[in-house]
């Protein structure tokens, strides 16, 4: 057969066709986000590859109609416990959408593949029981989705999520029998009951569908490509939201296990810092805002051409106690590592390692501070656990983020952060460090559709990353205004893990790296209390603003904001917040000393 026959060939172009309409399928689903837009460059290489898989069983099955509707109904059961998201006032990607569906391609083809195979099974006994044990495995691929679409039927709009799974492993049969008393029964035994059924429609439908023609080669070109998706494509699905889930759930049980291992050694660390510690006992409330992915070089408050930080500006007209520090550089430009060192006691001019270095929250659980860590970050990522120590040794700590994996998705927008402020009482002393998700790409999915202001630029990426800055912006303001009503309240502190470059497109990359990536924002605000109180620490601090500093130093000058004293390492020649801070640009470095500030040609 030579080209011109094969393109004219009726299954050629029926193959076409159905990639074709798989591929505007999911551009159509990509519309209903919460995102507001449609990013048409992002995820194209895994929207094709799905396409193609979707196409490729499709002519397996020669096209059979009864085997497309099969699909669609499939993809609508994958894609609607997605959707389920914005039902719960949740953040939906396009990626999301994207991997949820291609998760759902993925079992469908293998499944597909195999129970196509079974064909050749020569022995009918044989047969039987193979594609018994096919569809009744494939009926249980489908139980994450259809779980998740059941429980948002019975709990009148909430989502499932691994907190939900893990009180399974948590809870005795008595708490659980309580819950299901408080529950519409009637309702729930509905809606398990349609799972089951469901799951016995689909191993039904599967088995009455069959193959019009054999086709060997057919065969083995599917299952070559199922196989690729399966062992390639699917470990980096964490985006659909299901799939994490139940990861999220194993990690979390062993994190918890090696924690609680763990619980008597940090007892032990905490105890020796209270023996040694000398602190301030005035009641207090101090906020610590770290940001994700900001570059100080897109803020209006910093000089920035567009107007995208109206609290900020605002701060610093009307604020007296406000101050920002335009020459503030992140320690490194990989979030681990940033945040490791700028909360602890671990610098790059006094090494110490992270199994012996303190953490800003072990110093101020010591020195008698209820304290709080409340992250719309990811709780367990193997790569994360520096972050998770520092966060495990705070009293309180809460998690919005129900993702898990490598990959930067968030279940709710930053503002959510703001309804987990605490309600403290009056008169105690509490420490809150809140992490935010922040302008970490992809930033069209860190915003909602109304903080869409700038989209008149050259680059749609650039014009993406201001309304992300805008959207934070608007976040911090909200966490300052919850701090402020207290009555102990002192200081509100924000600062960024690292920068990006979204004017050259890039992120954060060691192999790319440009010193706009390690510029961040640093502001500081203080009560009129606090200034009064603490007169020479607003003053140093004012003297030392436009002085170089990186981030590594955060901890001895947050120390002596909080009013503690004699800290492991205390070195005021560290310390921002002292008229004795003496760093000049000459020494300071980023990137464990492998790169020096003197030489930012950046011209920021």
């Amino acid at each position: 057969m030579n080209i011109k026959q094969f393109i004219k060939n009726k299954n050629f172009i029926r193959a076409l066709g159905y990639f074709f309409a798989f591929y505007f399928f999911i551009m159509f689903l990509r519309l209903f986000t919460t995102a507001g837009s449609l990013n048409l460059l992002t995820q194209q290489g895994y929207q094709i590859l799905y396409a193609v898989l979707f196409a490729s069983v499709c002519s397996l099955w020669n096209f059979s109609r009864k085997n497309t509707v099969f699909y669609i109904i499939i993809a609508l059961i994958w894609s609607g416990a997605a959707f389920c998201k914005i039902g719960a006032d949740m953040v939906l990607s396009e990626r999301e959408i994207i991997q949820t569906l291609g998760v759902g391609t993925i079992f469908y083809a293998v499944f597909s593949v195999l129970f196509y195979a079974s064909d050749y099974i020569k022995k009918s006994w044989v047969q039987k029981i193979a594609r018994f044990i096919i569809l009744s495995l494939f009926a249980l691929s489908m139980l994450p989705a259809l779980l998740v679409i059941g429980y948002f039927v019975v709990s009148e709009g909430h989502l499932l999520s691994s907190n939900i799974l893990l009180t399974l492993f948590q809870t005795n049969p008595e708490e659980i029998k309580a819950y299901l008393v408080e529950q519409n029964l009637c309702l729930w035994a509905i809606s398990v009951m349609a799972i089951f059924v469901i799951c016995g429609i689909f191993i039904f439908v599967m088995r009455a569908i069959s193959a019009r023609t054999k086709c060997l080669k057919l065969l083995v070109f599917n299952m070559a490509l199922a196989t690729y998706m399966t062992l390639i494509i699917l470990p980096k699905s964490t985006s659909c939201f299901t799939v994490n889930m139940i990861i999220r759930v194993s990690e979390t049980l062993r994190v918890y296990k090696e924690y609680n291992a763990d619980s008597k050694a940090r007892s032990a660390r905490i105890q020796k810092l209270k023996n040694i510690l000398q602190t301030n006992d005035d009641a207090q409330l101090h906020v610590l805002v770290m940001g994700e992915s900001t570059m100080r070089n897109h803020l209006s408050a910093f000089g920035y051409k567009r107007s995208n930080t109206p609290w900020l500006d605002k701060m610093l007209a009307e604020n007296n106690h406000t101050i920002i520090y335009p020459r503030a550089y992140s320690n490194n430009i990989q979030t681990v590592m940033s945040v490791q060192f700028a909360l602890t006691e671990q610098n790059q001019y006094a090494p110490t390692s992270l199994l012996d270095s303190y953490s800003i929250t072990d110093i101020a659980s010591a020195a008698g501070y209820d304290t709080y860590w409340i992250s719309n970050q990811k709780q367990f990522n193997t790569y994360d656990t520096p972050i998770t120590a520092v966060a495990n040794a705070a009293k309180h700590r809460i998690y919005i983020n129900d993702y898990i994996g490598h990959k930067s998705l968030t279940t709710y927008y930053d503002e959510k952060l703001a309804e987990q402020f605490p309600a403290l009482p009056q008169g105690q002393k509490t420490f809150i460090i809140f992490h935010l998700m922040g302008c970490h790409a992809v930033y069209i999915d860190r915003y909602p559709s109304e903080f869409e202001k700038f989209t008149d630029g050259d680059d749609a990426r650039v014009d993406s990353y201001d309304n992300c800055v805008l959207y934070n912006d608007y976040v911090l303001s909200l966490l300052y205004e919850k701090a402020k009503q207290h009555p102990d309240f002192m200081s509100f502190i924000f600062l960024s893990d690292h920068g990006e470059d979204p004017d050259k497109g890039l992120t954060h990359d060691y192999s790319k790296f440009t010193w706009n990536m390690s510029h961040i924002p640093l502001v500081t605000v203080f009560s009129d209390k606090y200034a009064a109180k603490h007169p020479e620490i607003l003053e140093a601090l004012k003297n030392n603003h436009e002085k170089y500093w990186t981030s590594d130093l955060l901890y001895n000058s947050i120390a002596h904001i909080l009013g503690i004293s004699n800290i492991p390492n205390e070195n005021s020649t560290f310390d921002i917040a002292s008229p004795k801070y003496d760093m000049p640009y000459e020494k300071l470095t980023i990137i464990e000393g492998s790169l020096h500030i003197k030489d930012d040609d950046s011209g920021q």
